[in-house]
């Protein structure tokens, strides 16, 4: 704090700031920083002759001294080599410089006097040029660009008295704004009237800022890379594709492990065209895939034997003097039957068959014969359709869908996804119970909120039960008929099969409702998955919007889905688990924890293993490593270990990939600026050069 008294000084007042805190971190479930703040700057020039500011003399006490570009010829040769060192700007920056003659106070210089990194601000500096000015600017930035965007949200930079200030608009960074901008802070200090510069030695009081909280989700990274390279490729594999959105969640726990909508976009560029999140604000007619829940309630009510038989012929709906569900041998009224996809009309099936084959007309003669409609929609209300799902950190926007069960016909469209809607998450809320002896759980993101000062965990995310529609024999009797959905039933069930592992599932196909009333060509293809079937450990949830109503192009791209799941789950006993694997073998043992270990006994460790190991920081005691322990290792991948040390030094990162990038920035608080899609070409700080969590570093992918 000042000891001095600066009020009486000429051209000398106080100013009040507000000091902002670093907004919280987003991380995925293995530690990698899905958004974060970076810090640029840019630079100004002071040309103005009446500019001067206070410095402290060699006895301590308060002098003026100019400060404004003296000699713009020295000024442009020092310092265009730093912004960009061609003869172009060189000549571009004298010129800039060189205005004062024509009343100019102040000069910018565009594109490379700005989004300065903090080294090439610190080589300026250094100079000790008079008249220069850098304004920083704290941005968020998303260094896997689109990755689950719906669900992270954006941020915008809003304009206030002192400054900027990062403000969460929607996702998770909306929802959680609160949490994550943390508490300012304050100063209060003497200035120069004039040009505003701080007085040194004057500052009278501060008052330190709490940074925001830290956000971990349960996303695991690797399959949320998966379930955005197959939302793509479904976008991409025709130009009749509107829509696609996927949820991968743990069927034990309701951890998500991915989540996607497309269009998606990336939060650094703003290039939105799309803003819903359609796995929770787009409740929509599923289809086929609700045919499980009528199945589930007559087997729960123990009314028919899956080996039954019955006439799968056209049924046509007509209402007994009950008011109950009946079958007429005549149309009674016009688009009022029941027809089974594409018209097929098998004679006398089983349930069984019925079930795995998708025929509509199989649910109609259930509610005709076997399970009274109430009772059916009963269960629909223990299954917790129509009712908000309520995920923390997805909850705010949520839709919940709806039933017309206002005629028999109604009712029975109910029974196979068409007359009601639901979301993708109230779906996948509902297929855990055949997953979990019967009891639904319920889906959760946020693994925890952390208060990064103080380790403190402010919400730790963990399984909720909420509800046992039907028992532990039931569930199992539904994995089996899922299991015959997709191994014993039709041509395009059959082929969500994958090899090493033994999945089962529904498909769905429902016409999209028109404004107007009826339907038309636009249709939602969908699909949900368990596996293994045996005992799930894994739900997947796949659908897009198609002007094809019989499209099915894209399976190729669940298949590569399913395959990545398994893989990273451990289901098919091929393990494979990170992005850069090609013509890499498998290394079986996981990476050793070597935390709280010194550095001689990580340097032993390593050497009997065939990966590329660096040290980061001159300790001797390990207080971080990436990959974190446990993981499976690849030969030639690369490990860091971070030292208990205050001394960190470039690496050298060209051929790193995004992801060990991202690994360094969230082992050392160290932002990383990263552009282009590859591996890192370009670095702006040179190899051992010190660097610490001021700076941003900036890489060039190719």
């Amino acid at each position: 704090m000042s000891n001095k008294d600066f009020s009486k000084l000429e051209g000398v007042i106080i100013k009040n700031k507000t000091i902002y805190p670093k907004r919280g971190t987003i991380y995925d479930a293995d530690g990698n920083i899905l958004a974060g703040d970076v810090t640029f700057y840019r630079i100004a020039f002071i040309l103005s002759e009446n500019v001067q500011r206070y410095e402290l003399d060699e006895n301590g006490e308060p002098v003026l001294v100019d400060d404004y570009v003296k000699d713009p010829e020295l000024t442009a040769s020092l310092i265009a080599p730093i912004l960009n060192d061609t003869a172009e700007f060189h000549d571009y920056l004298l010129e800039r410089l060189s205005l004062k003659d024509e009343g100019y106070y102040q000069v910018e210089v565009g594109y490379y006097g700005s989004n300065i990194s903090y080294s090439k601000k610190e080589q300026i500096e250094a100079l000790n040029l008079p008249g220069i000015r850098f304004i920083g600017s704290t941005s968020r930035y998303y260094p896997y660009e689109k990755f689950s965007s719906h669900l992270l949200g954006y941020v915008e930079n809003q304009k206030k008295e002192d400054g900027f200030k990062i403000v969460g608009i929607s996702g998770i960074e909306g929802i959680f704004d609160k949490e994550l901008s943390g508490i300012e802070g304050s100063s209060s200090y003497y200035v120069n009237n004039e040009n505003g510069s701080a007085v040194a030695g004057g500052l009278i009081s501060s008052e330190k800022a709490h940074d925001g909280y830290d956000i971990t989700l349960t996303l695991n990274n690797i399959i949320q890379q998966a379930v955005e390279e197959a939302l793509k490729k479904t976008m991409e594999v025709n130009n009749h594709v509107e829509k696609a959105w996927a949820i991968v969640m743990n069927a034990k726990t309701g951890e998500i492990l991915g989540y996607g909508s497309h269009p998606t976009f990336s939060a650094n560029d703003m290039d939105i065209v799309d803003y819903n999140d359609y796995c929770a604000m787009l409740p929509y007619e599923p289809g086929s895939t609700i045919k499980s829940f009528i199945y589930a309630a007559a087997i729960n009510e123990g009314v028919f034997e899956k080996d039954t038989t019955f006439d799968c012929r056209t049924f046509y709906v007509t209402t007994d003097k009950n008011g109950k569900i009946a079958r007429s041998p005549y149309r009674v009224m016009a688009n009022q039957e029941i027809h089974n996809y594409r018209g097929f009309q098998p004679n006398y099936p089983t349930f069984y068959e019925a079930f795995c084959f998708s025929h509509n007309v199989g649910c109609a003669v259930l509610l005709e014969k076997y399970i009274d409609q109430q009772v059916y929609m009963d269960y629909m209300d223990k299954f917790l359709f129509y009712q908000p799902v309520e995920t923390y950190g997805i909850d705010e926007g949520e839709f919940y869908g709806s039933a017309d069960y206002g005629s028999s016909y109604s009712i029975i469209t109910t029974s196979f996804g068409q007359g009601m809607s639901a979301t993708a998450l109230q779906i996948m809320r509902a297929y855990s119970a055949f997953c979990n002896q019967g009891t639904m759980i319920k889906p959760y993101i946020i693994k925890s909120i952390v208060d990064p000062e103080t380790g403190t965990i402010i919400y730790q995310g963990q399984r909720e039960e909420v509800g046992t529609p039907i028992s532990e024999s039931t569930a199992t009797e539904m994995l089996n008929m899922l299991s015959g959905a997709v191994n014993e039933g039709s041509y395009t069930s059959s082929r969500y099969k994958i090899p090493g592992v033994k999945v089962g599932g529904k498909s769905g196909t429902a016409e999209v409702a028109l404004p107007e009333g009826g339907y038309g060509a636009l249709t939602i293809h969908s699909m949900v998955i368990a596996m293994p079937i045996d005992n799930p450990e894994v739900l997947i949830y796949f659908a897009y919007q198609d002007w094809n109503p019989y499209g099915s192009e894209n399976i190729p791209y669940i298949n590569e889905l399913e395959r990545t799941v398994a893989s990273v789950l451990g289901l098919s006993g091929n393990r494979v688990i990170d992005e850069d694997i090609v013509n890499r073998v498998v290394l079986r043992d996981g990476l050793d924890n070597y935390v709280n270990h010194s550095l001689e006994y990580v340097l032993e460790k390593a050497g009997k293993y065939n990966f590329e190991l660096l040290v980061i920081g001159d300790g001797d005691t390990i207080i971080s490593q990436y990959p974190k322990a446990g993981s499976t290792m690849i030969s030639n991948q690369r490990v860091m270990v971070l030292t208990n040390s205050d001394t960190i030094l470039m690496p050298d990162m060209k051929g790193w990939s995004r992801k060990e990038v991202i690994g360094f920035w969230n082992m050392t608080g160290i932002a990383v600026s990263i552009d282009g899609y590859g591996y890192v070409k370009t670095q702006n700080f040179a190899k051992g050069t010190e660097i610490d969590k001021t700076m941003t570093i900036e890489v060039q992918l190719q």
